[in-house]
């Protein structure tokens, strides 16, 4: 009796086992999710009491995004965010399309998103929604668009003059190659990420970081910095399995709610969580260093001052929950901004502090690998300044030029 009761019970494993072989090979052979576009959601900013300032502007209507994809694959998702708003969204419709030769929509590719089925969706405060896997097939470097119809107010995150969509108000257009009666609006995006199904080897690099990780300073919109000439990079060598997440919110820094949560708030939403992730690029703490001592705008008294030591901290804390998940966290120096435009940001104590924490990433062994931007963009003749022909004009935030040499001191790094 009791060896039949252990024969049965071999049997049920045995059974369940085979019941998941199907499932679990099914999902190895259909591939692997990665982001081949991503945008970190920020949050509407009070005013503050500088000219460049610009309110997060509320819209209605359908709203028209332009992005371009890292890698390639056979299906698409949309990641939608509403972490950061402050009330549930309605999402009345939405498309995803392709550009054509001319930078429009290819009215032949227009596909409506669903999302568990439904046309329309409830996007909860404090949560994202994930439309369903839609078959469109899109190439490494493919533009792709992606309507959003608002049937009511929304207030967009956070005013950003990188980051540019149309607007259109009124009825819904999300199935139209053109918007009528449409403007320009600058705001981060609703869209969080865009996800693509390559093949099984494919992997997310994520660049995590602050505005140079962002792209402030780049002209060409749709190739945000350093990540986006690395993606144009690896297109250009035949390489279209990596996708190159850019989870950079200008502003932001590591130990501290600024412009969008601290580094150490999103780091598992916007770093750890991306699907696919093996590698986190962290580029992060120069606004740490230039806001330390300073007025608070939004608040009384100062911004505390931070020493070398707060910084480390903070990046020991990042790389720790990223090993807990055998994801790879490569440091990044601190580029130069001495001479930077922005009153009391940059002095020689500050620079004092940049060294160190350079200095303590390149020999501390703390990180899986070390990228020397520091050494890429400064220049040789004076260090602790960028050099003119990589700089965009504010002595902080590189150029093309500067953007684009780093990105080939990462692709050197990774040896693609």
């Amino acid at each position: 009796m009791r060896r039949m009761r252990l024969g049965r019970c071999a049997l049920a494993v045995v059974a369940l086992h085979a019941a998941m072989l199907p499932i679990q090979a099914f999902a190895a052979d259909k591939g692997r999710w990665i982001a081949s576009w991503a945008s970190s959601p920020s949050r509407p900013i009070e005013k503050l009491p500088y000219d460049f300032w610009q309110p997060a502007p509320q819209v209605q209507g359908t709203i028209r995004y332009h992005m371009r994809l890292s890698a390639g694959g056979t299906q698409v998702q949309v990641r939608l965010s509403g972490e950061t708003q402050v009330q549930d969204v309605t999402i009345g419709g939405a498309t995803i399309a392709l550009a054509d030769a001319q930078g429009g929509v290819d009215a032949a590719t227009i596909r409506p998103l669903t999302f568990s089925g439904a046309r329309s969706a409830r996007l909860p405060t404090g949560a994202p929604l994930l439309s369903d896997p839609l078959a469109l097939a899109v190439k490494p470097g493919a533009v792709a668009i992606v309507s959003v119809y608002l049937p009511a107010k929304v207030i967009l995150p956070q005013s950003d003059p990188n980051h540019v969509a149309q607007w259109a108000p009124g009825a819904d257009q999300t199935a139209s190659p053109t918007l009528t009666d449409a403007t320009s609006v600058s705001a981060r995006e609703i869209i969080s990420s865009v996800l693509v199904l390559s093949d099984r080897k494919a992997r997310t690099i994520v660049t995590f970081g602050d505005s140079i990780t962002d792209g402030f300073g780049a002209k060409d919109p749709l190739l945000r910095g350093w990540p986006g000439q690395l993606a144009r990079m690896l297109t250009d060598r035949g390489i279209a399995n990596i996708g190159i997440a850019n989870a950079g919110i200008g502003g932001n820094r590591v130990l501290r709610d600024e412009v969008g949560p601290s580094a150490l708030a999103r780091f598992d939403r916007d770093a750890l969580a991306v699907p696919g992730v093996t590698d986190i690029v962290l580029l992060e703490g120069i606004n740490d260093l230039g806001l330390s001592g300073l007025k608070n705008p939004r608040g009384e008294g100062d911004h505390p001052v931070i020493g070398a030591d707060d910084l480390i901290a903070g990046y020991r804390q990042l790389i720790q929950r990223a090993r807990s998940r055998a994801i790879k966290v490569h440091g990044a120096t601190l580029t130069p901004f001495l001479g930077s435009t922005f009153p009391g940001y940059a002095t020689v104590e500050k620079e004092k502090i940049r060294q160190a924490v350079n200095q303590w990433i390149r020999t501390s062994g703390a990180f899986d690998g070390v990228i020397d931007f520091d050494a890429t963009v400064r220049d040789p003749a004076a260090p602790d300044h960028i050099l003119a022909a990589y700089d965009c004009g504010d002595k902080l935030h590189p150029s093309d030029a500067g953007y684009a040499a780093m990105a080939k001191a990462a692709r050197d790094h990774f040896r693609f």
